[in-house]
């Protein structure tokens, strides 16, 4: 994510990760989508992720 304002930050190096999506699908409850980084070590994972309890998240062919 960039701190430029107007997203043009010359000279500065963006980090690009690459992401991974597990989506856990329960009979019972709502459906959890869990966002993290690939390729990173178990310990980092823990501590860089983001979930989503379905209906806040969509296929993404239904947006497009």
């Amino acid at each position: 994510m960039s701190t430029d304002p107007k997203g043009q930050g010359r000279g500065r190096q963006e980090a690009a990760w690459k992401l991974r999506a597990v989506v856990e699908r329960y009979e019972d409850a709502p459906d959890e989508c869990t966002i993290y980084p690939a390729g990173v070590d178990d310990h980092k994972r823990m501590a860089t992720w983001i979930s989503a309890t379905e209906p806040a998240f969509v296929e993404l062919d239904a947006v497009r």
